[in-house]
């Protein structure tokens, strides 16, 4: 008696070799259309990057220029301020010009000044008792003149004419010894007054670079 067994065939299992199998039921353009469209997407999104990174580039860009515009608007402000501020104080600094070259002349012009007022009073100073100037005449002495007079080194030659009581002028003679700027003094004539019996001497006195007055000589600093 045969006996009919419902359900399933049996399936041998070694036949089984994967998963479920698949069936692709849409056309193959319909795969390539996606793939062409998926492709689409990745290039306009790279498109879009580059369009907004030289958007973004130019921006920039443009700030950078109106920054360097406004800098250089700025500097030429200054300048031209700059410029009218010289324009402005022009004659202020030509006048201080001036006075520095004033300052620095002064000197040379005083490298062979003697201040004679006052020197001719300690001149005076060492008259005697009763003797007095009646002529004085001074001039500078050159290094060709000193040389060929044979006299000592001088800058300056001071001629005296005095009237004395005495005949006898050496006490006179040490007194100006002690004038500033004594090189030598060197007696010249005496000659009697018959009127006043007084006596006219002459004096020839020289004199050195200690009688000048260096009054825009530089200061020179104390020593501690």
């Amino acid at each position: 008696m045969s006996v009919l067994t419902l359900g399933r065939p049996s399936v041998d299992a070694s036949l089984i070799l994967g998963g479920m199998p698949r069936v692709r039921l849409l056309p193959r353009e319909v795969g390539e259309g996606q793939k062409t469209r998926a492709l689409r997407r990745r290039l306009l999104a790279g498109l879009v990057v580059i369009v907004v990174m030289a958007i973004l580039a130019t921006v920039g860009a443009t700030f950078a220029l109106f920054a360097a515009n406004a800098q250089l608007a700025n500097e030429q402000s200054r300048s031209a301020l700059l410029a009218a501020s010289r324009a402005k104080y022009g004659d202020v600094t030509k006048l201080q010009s001036e006075v520095d070259q004033i300052v620095t002349s002064q000197p040379l012009a005083d490298a062979g000044e003697i201040l004679w007022a006052p020197y001719v009073q300690e001149i005076q100073s060492s008259l005697p008792a009763g003797t007095t100037i009646t002529a004085l005449t001074a001039a500078t002495a050159t290094a060709t003149s000193v040389t060929a007079s044979l006299m000592p080194t001088h800058i300056a030659d001071v001629k005296i004419t005095a009237d004395s009581p005495q005949q006898p002028i050496s006490d006179w003679l040490d007194n100006l010894a002690k004038v500033k700027g004594f090189v030598a003094a060197i007696p010249g004539s005496v000659t009697r007054v018959e009127d006043t019996g007084h006596y006219t001497v002459e004096v020839d006195l020289l004199v050195n670079s200690d009688a000048l007055s260096e009054r825009f000589a530089p200061v020179k600093a104390a020593k501690k």
